[in-house]
């Protein structure tokens, strides 16, 4: 397959993630400028199943085909801890921003960095440097088995989460965040192999290394679970959807994958149906600068003082800010580099050294081969 048309294939993948940001950044804007405004709640609350999904395919796509292709394992590990040290960053800058402007006062900041206490706007990067660790820890299992190896994975997870859950009440933050008992952090990071290995099937579906039936399987497993939720009424069951998730129920996985799923079969039936073209291309541009809108975006919003601002003012004012963080991200690196008088490019050059000599500690460097483009668009190697 041509690397343009493996792009071509996985362009819905890229524009769904557009939309989870999308998603993301209106919540925290919402939390920043209008606090009191809940009406998008519901939908904005999909933005962190999706990503874990869309990051599980990820995985697949761009690392463990590309070795099983007969790419370097070892430069793909590199890879891969060179993306969890990033991400790592870019948790504790998020972190010591919000403690700069007051919005976490010094010990809580310290608390959260330590993974004592939830942050502010910070805890998906803390889970995606998880997940990283743990696929690199488990790499040759998960290389062979695939999604196999994360659901059972997720399967134990679970079974610890209905042991736990009625004995323990009220366990340390670190305790719920990795196990999700007790009323914390959602989605906590054993449960949340769920996502992450239905976002790998789904992957290994798209490259054809297996076939659709263990993605099929797992969405038909969480239509039940909501229709269950279902029988609570629509509205009672909006309320549970958002509840659950700091609980780590059942529910809240299964009504994030359909959710995930819909969205990603709608963008499929745009794609055939060839409408909707400059929407869904500006999605995908949008889908490939996630890391800078949710890095960068976040940042400001925690250096930003936090003042309760009345509706007239602050809607518009989150509407602008979004608005300006979005055409930023779709402007593209040398724009943005421009823009900030160099300083970008010098970060990164100061920044690329730095992470490469942490990254090596978890993985020997070699040349890297391409297994997402410069952007990041999902894809596999020609």
């Amino acid at each position: 397959m041509s690397k343009t048309g493996a792009k071509r294939r996985f362009d819905a993948l890229d524009e769904l993630r557009g939309v989870a940001i999308i998603l993301a950044m209106l919540d925290h804007v919402k939390v920043q400028f209008v606090t009191d405004v809940h009406v998008l709640v519901p939908l904005t609350r999909l933005a962190t199943p999706t990503f874990i999904i869309i990051f599980g395919a990820m995985i697949e796509i761009a690392y463990l085909s590309s070795a099983r292709d007969g790419g370097s394992a070892q430069t793909l590990r590199w890879r891969m801890a060179q993306r969890l040290v990033t991400v790592a960053l870019l948790f504790l800058l998020l972190t010591g921003g919000a403690v700069v402007s007051g919005n976490l006062d010094p010990l809580t900041g310290l608390r959260a960095a330590l993974c004592l206490v939830q942050g502010r706007f910070s805890e998906i990067f803390l889970t995606y440097a998880a997940l990283f660790a743990l696929i690199l820890l488990f790499w040759r299992g998960v290389l062979r088995h695939g999604s196999t190896l994360v659901l059972i994975g997720a399967a134990l997870g679970w079974g610890m989460w209905w042991v736990l859950t009625p004995v323990v009440e009220a366990p340390p933050y670190i305790v719920g965040f990795l196990l999700g008992i007790g009323q914390g952090y959602g989605p906590a990071i054993l449960p949340g192999l769920t996502f992450l290995g239905f976002g790998m099937a789904l992957g290994e579906a798209l490259t054809g290394r297996r076939s659709a039936i263990l993605p099929a399987l797992l969405v038909g497993l969480a239509l039940v679970v909501v229709g269950l939720e279902l029988q609570h009424g629509i509205l009672e069951a909006g309320r549970r959807f958002l509840a659950h998730r700091w609980t780590n129920h059942p529910g809240y996985f299964a009504v994030g994958t359909v959710a995930a799923c819909g969205m990603l079969a709608w963008l499929a039936v745009l794609k055939r149906a060839g409408a909707l073209r400059g929407v869904r291309r500006w999605l995908g541009r949008v889908g490939v600068q996630t890391l800078f809108i949710y890095g960068a975006g976040n940042l400001v919003l925690n250096l930003l003082p936090y003042q309760a601002l009345p509706h007239w003012l602050g809607i518009p004012v989150a509407a602008l800010f979004l608005g300006g963080l979005l055409v930023l991200a779709v402007a593209g690196r040398e724009a943005r580099n421009r823009l900030g008088l160099g300083l970008p490019a010098l970060w990164r050059r100061g920044y690329a050294p730095v992470r490469d000599a942490v990254a090596a500690m978890i993985a020997a460097p070699r040349r890297p081969k391409l297994s997402e483009d410069r952007a990041g668009s999902i894809q596999r190697p020609a």
